[in-house]
């Protein structure tokens, strides 16, 4: 028995939010050890890039934008309504995932962000 239809969109759709999630954890973290050599409070610097990132986060997730563009083209001009969906909701799961690394790095930095 091969994997189900559901298993694969799943699957994308973890992949989708994980990587979001990342990139916004991974990036924050990282990009404030700058922070530690500069009068700058690496906090804040956390948050700035956590904000700044996040649209990056939903792009990297997808994976570029070609795919995305050729995926919402056959679903709108084509008639490929399962395309559409499908591609609407992985946007949708790497939107969330970017924005629970952003509201993480935001609760454990201790405020609003920027």
């Amino acid at each position: 028995m091969g994997p189900s239809v559901y298993g694969d969109t799943l699957r994308g759709l973890a992949l989708a939010f994980c990587t979001a999630l990342g990139v916004i954890l991974g990036g924050a973290l990282i990009g404030s050890l700058p922070g530690f050599l500069t009068p700058e409070p690496p906090f804040y610097r956390m948050q700035k890039l956590a904000t700044d990132m996040k649209l990056w986060a939903v792009v990297v997730a997808l994976g570029g934008t070609w795919p995305t563009l050729r995926a919402v083209d056959s679903g709108l001009f084509q008639g490929d309504v399962a395309a559409l969906a499908r591609q609407m909701t992985t946007i949708a799961a790497s939107l969330c995932g970017a924005q629970v690394g952003y509201w993480i790095i935001v609760t454990l930095t201790g405020g609003e962000g920027p």
